[in-house]
């Protein structure tokens, strides 16, 4: 099972390091306790919501308004821009659900994206629930405060519905 921790620069010799994005806030990954990973991200790419998440074979970082996808066993960094910032990460059944600012992108099990959705906000959307055909968001439209709730397809992402 793999694990991880956060800490300031310290290079631990015997561990693989990989840079996404910059140099200074490293994640230490581990597997079964034994450390397998060292992944070094930029410390000024910073927002209230930045997370760091185990999706299927990857290690996923929302990091200011990038996300990074680490392979776990290649190595591989893929690194997708979100629009103003990186929000949360939700998994649902084999899918991973990523909001930020304006949009809600999902991704399958090998971290490829299946579709991105029309920008539906202009500052947050938060995922709210999940049905077997559609998840309902809410989303700011006129900030400050100014919320609307919507549904979009669990297939494609189009705009089912919104009050």
């Amino acid at each position: 099972m793999f694990t991880f921790s956060f800490h300031p620069d310290f290079h631990k010799q015997s561990t693989r390091r990989l840079t996404a994005g910059g140099f200074g806030k490293v994640y230490d990954i581990a597997s079964d306790g034994i450390p397998f990973l060292e992944i070094e991200t930029n410390p000024n790419s910073w927002n209230p919501f930045n997370a760091a998440w185990f999706f299927q074979q990857c290690f996923c970082i929302g990091s200011g308004n990038e996300v990074y996808f680490i392979h776990l066993q290649t190595g591989k960094i893929k690194t997708v821009s979100c629009d103003m910032y990186f929000g949360s990460f939700h998994i649902h059944k084999d899918r991973l659900y990523i909001a930020s600012s304006s949009r809600l992108f999902c991704f399958d099990s090998d971290c490829e994206l299946v579709w991105k959705s029309e920008e539906i906000a202009v500052d947050g959307v938060i995922v709210n629930d999940f049905s077997e055909t559609a998840l309902s968001v809410s989303c700011e439209t006129d900030p400050p405060g100014g919320w609307i709730s919507c549904q979009l397809s669990l297939y494609n992402g189009k705009l089912l519905s919104s009050v």
